[in-house]
């Protein structure tokens, strides 16, 4: 690897054995392997889209799917159709019963405005889950 920096890290023995464990389920060829993509994950996964840079990924919402909702999530697809790749969607019941509408956006463009995108699903009134994923 380019531009690796060797540090020491401290684990439980019990943790150590899930770790081993782990990189031998998973093919992985090294426990610094499989720490550097845990690792990876969490920082795309905590801090996505903090950057001015080209990134792909896909953002996931739930919701009550009233007038109100349906309008706004419409609107917002229009808005920044730039950085939307696609748009899967379903209606879907929910383990309480209840409709719901899913709607899975495959994104790709400047960090900034998927950014943008989100904090404005992030908004929707009756959202019952979101999530966004950036790779």
């Amino acid at each position: 690897m380019v531009n690796v920096e060797r540090i020491s890290i401290s684990f439980p023995k019990f943790l150590l054995k899930e770790i081993d464990e782990v990189v031998k389920k998973k093919g992985y060829s090294s426990r610094s392997e499989l720490i550097r993509d845990a690792v990876r994950k969490y920082v795309l996964e905590n801090n996505p889209l903090n950057k001015n840079e080209t990134v792909s990924g896909i953002i996931i919402v739930v919701y009550n799917p009233t007038k109100e909702a349906l309008e706004k999530m419409s609107k917002l697809y229009f808005e920044h159709n730039k950085v939307i790749k696609s748009l899967n969607q379903a209606y879907v019941t929910t383990s309480c019963g209840k409709n719901a509408k899913v709607e899975i956006f495959v994104v790709e463009g400047n960090s900034k405005d998927i950014s943008k995108f989100y904090e404005e699903i992030e908004k929707i009134n009756g959202k019952i889950y979101d999530k966004v994923i950036i790779f």
